[in-house]
Order: structure tokens, then sequence, then C-alpha cells
């Protein structure tokens, strides 16, 4: 029996997450937002995919980069990328104020905004 154990940075990375729902972003799917911690990758969001509502950050996911939208992880469709986009536009400068730990959780959401709300 194989037993895979993930890497402590994955584990890091789990617990300076936030899980937000559509009633918070506009986003049809939950939208993870995460801080640096110990990440070897870009800032980025992730995106449930399986399933849509979904609040385990370590479930089917895609991720979305932050500066140019690059796309890994599951398939999302067009619709629920171009959310996603909508999203990251309007909250750009929170999202990398959370990725840099310049801001807490609670000062997060409250800068967040909408796609839905003008």
């Amino acid at each position: 029996m194989t037993v895979i154990v993930p890497l402590d940075a994955e584990i890091d990375e789990a617990e300076d997450m936030v899980s937000l729902r559509k009633d918070r972003t506009g986003v049809d799917n939950t939208v993870f937002v995460s801080a640096k911690g110990y990440a070897r990758h870009a800032p980025r969001i992730k995106i449930a995919i399986d399933s849509a509502d979904s609040l385990n950050a370590a479930a089917k996911t895609a991720s979305i980069a932050i500066d140019d939208y690059g796309i890994a992880g599951a398939h999302m469709p067009p619709h629920l990328i171009e959310q996603a986009k909508r999203f990251i536009e309007r909250n750009r400068a929170a999202l990398l104020d959370y990725w840099e730990n310049k801001v807490d959780t609670p000062e997060l959401i409250e800068r967040l905004r909408s796609i839905d709300n003008p």
C-alpha cells in the first residue's frame, strides 16, 4: 500500500485559505483565496469544480492566476472562466493584499466586491 503525504507547503496553503460562496462573490462556484505562505506559485484563486458549492479546497478545483488569468487544474466552462476573471478584476488589490499577508481574512471579506453588484 502506498501512502501519499502532502508537502508541508500544501498543508500550510490549505490552512491560509478562505472559502467564499456565490452570495459574497457572484461567481457560481465556491472561490478559494489563499495567502502566499510557502507557495511556489504566483498569486491565484481556486474555483471549486466538483462539487460547485464545496468548501473543501482539497476537492476537485481549478486555479486561475491573478496576473495573467492562466488556468490550471480541472476543466472550467467558459462562463465560469469569465466570472472568475471579472471577480479578479474587481478585487485584484484586495486579493493581492491578502496574498502578501497585508490584510487578515475579515478585512479581505470586507473589501471584496461581488461581480453582481456595481
